[in-house]
């Protein structure tokens, strides 16, 4: 197993991936690229019903993300990395698409480390498939690598926003071991209309609260915006 300080590099590197601190480019969305592509047609609209950058806080100053950013973002959104082993198994979680034309990724960080990400993407599956699934695994383990770390899941009450499907749910990540662990609590509410999916989500580690306000106000506009195709 790799030492815990290991554990502490990783999931640091993973918050400066996350908050946009390696090639991100200001400007309009983009869709997250490197996989099999979508469709010219679903990459348009996706771009039509997204924010940009300049919808996030002021304190909170965004990026768009791109290539292997973009699907690095998606990865820690979703809670499972390339090369990830889940037990049990059946708790695997389900990916986000990050094929070209697929999801557009934005990022904003604040000076206090705090990391607003939203993600518009498609979705021909029901938003209840994931909180089912979230409420039958509360609690798993990972591994990647050797590194390894227990989760946690939990469904919140949903936020009380205009659409045909909502979500909230908390996923806590501890690794690493005495004397150096790390806890990575992402906090994540998600919307689905006609097949538009929209995720909003505040990273913060080691007990940091999340800035609960911030993240309903980006979470509104992106839902605003996505129904607005």
């Amino acid at each position: 197993m790799r030492s815990s300080a290991t554990v502490g590099a990783l999931a640091l590197c993973v918050l400066l991936t996350v908050a946009g601190c390696a090639d991100g480019v200001d400007g309009d969305p983009v869709a997250a690229s490197g996989a099999p592509s979508g469709s010219d047609g679903s990459s348009a609209r996706l771009d039509r019903v997204s924010l940009s950058p300049s919808d996030f806080p002021a304190s909170y100053p965004a990026t768009r993300l791109r290539s292997e950013q973009a699907g690095q973002a998606l990865a820690d959104l979703s809670g499972h990395a390339p090369g990830m082993t889940v037990t049990p198994s059946e708790c695997e979680p389900p990916q986000i698409p990050s094929g070209d034309g697929e999801s557009v990724v934005l990022v904003g960080m604040s000076d206090t480390g705090g990391a607003l990400t939203v993600v518009t993407t498609t979705s021909q599956t029901p938003l209840s498939d994931l909180a089912d699934q979230i409420r039958r695994c509360g609690s798993y383990s990972t591994d990647i690598g050797g590194v390894t770390a227990q989760v946690s899941a939990e469904v919140l009450p949903p936020s009380p926003i205009e659409s045909q499907e909502s979500l909230a749910y908390r996923r806590v990540v501890r690794s690493g071991q005495s004397p150096v662990t790390l806890t990575q609590s992402t906090t994540v509410l998600a919307a689905q209309n006609d097949g538009v999916r929209v995720f909003a989500s505040y990273l913060s580690f080691s007990g940091s609260r999340p800035d609960g306000a911030a993240l309903d106000a980006i979470f509104t506009k992106a839902v605003q915006k996505s129904r607005s195709g």
